[in-house]
């Protein structure tokens, strides 16, 4: 209704009273796309909360591919509406669209740009730490179809490429990371250490081992599995936080750049976009405990 009010005063305001966002096709098709993408980030963080090397080693990639298609298609957004604010209203042809490109790293650093040559009042700034770098080149990595989407196939027949395998690659560069933060050397390792041990002396000797980690290195025992069990929690919690971070900070551009192509120029198709993906809009306590993703 808020949003309403505020259409309908830029219009009279500007001696427009003849659109309705229902009227106008342009709105439709950007809130489908709005709607597909915000469900994509969101089926993408969940998942990566829920990954793990014993029993839902799908989830990695489920997250991968919700991820990087969700964050791709979110930028595209940004884009699309900067062209239509420099452009009088007009929206991309499929053509131009297509030159915006695939690569998660470039599209970033375009909708960067945006944010700042259009001096949009962010409430969350761009991360740059370095789990969130990281986890954007391991994205990008996977759209790529022979080093990513495709790896396990490309690897049949030239083993060489297993080192891309998107699994293995997100353990190495993201989630090592992520533990030499929060795990190495600090209580939590102290503690998932002990109850392993406990662990492996209560189930050691009823109990065989048969498992490969996200590096595909064997386990055979309780306790290194017991472990692995442990950081894994770690992992999964702040892998999916700092994900979230890239997909908050990519929302308030795109709320930013809506509002101000709705209500600044008159471009009904985005109204009321920012709307889709306000739920991401939270502070780091929610982003850090929230496990299903989006909001309801």
């Amino acid at each position: 209704m808020h949003n309403i009010q505020m259409l309908r005063q830029s219009r009279i305001r500007e001696g427009r009273m003849d659109l309705n966002p229902w009227d106008i096709p342009e709105w439709h098709s950007l809130g489908r796309e709005a709607a597909l993408v915000r469900h994509l980030v969101g089926s993408g963080a969940t998942a990566l909360g829920r990954a793990n090397y014993a029993d839902q080693r799908g989830e990695y990639y489920t997250a991968f591919f919700g991820l990087s298609v969700g964050l791709e298609r979110l930028a595209k957004l940004v884009l699309v509406a900067d062209f239509a604010i420099a452009n009088n209203g007009k929206m991309p042809e499929e053509k131009e669209v297509r030159k915006f490109g695939h690569k998660l790293i470039d599209l970033a650093a375009a909708v960067d740009r945006i944010a700042s040559n259009r001096n949009l009042g962010l409430r969350y700034a761009r991360p740059n730490s370095l789990i969130s770098n990281r986890i954007l080149e391991c994205l990008d990595a996977f759209a790529d179809a022979r080093r990513g989407r495709y790896a396990n196939f490309a690897s049949l027949d030239n083993p060489n490429l297993s080192s891309e395998e998107p699994i293995r690659k997100w353990w190495e560069e993201v989630a090592e990371t992520i533990l030499q933060q929060h795990y190495y050397g600090k209580s939590a390792q102290r503690r998932i250490e002990i109850n392993a041990g406990i662990i492996d002396s209560m189930m050691s000797h009823i109990t065989m081992v048969r498992h490969t980690d996200e590096s595909d290195r064997s386990m055979h025992d309780v306790k290194s599995a017991s472990i692995r069990t442990g950081q894994t929690e770690i992992v999964q919690k702040f892998g999916r936080y700092h994900a979230l971070t890239i997909v908050r900070w990519l929302s308030s551009v795109m709320g930013e750049i809506g509002r101000l192509a709705c209500y600044q120029h008159n471009i009904g198709g985005f109204f009321g976009i920012d709307e889709y993906f306000y739920s991401y809009t939270v502070d780091d306590s929610f982003l850090k405990t929230r496990k299903i993703w989006p909001l309801k």
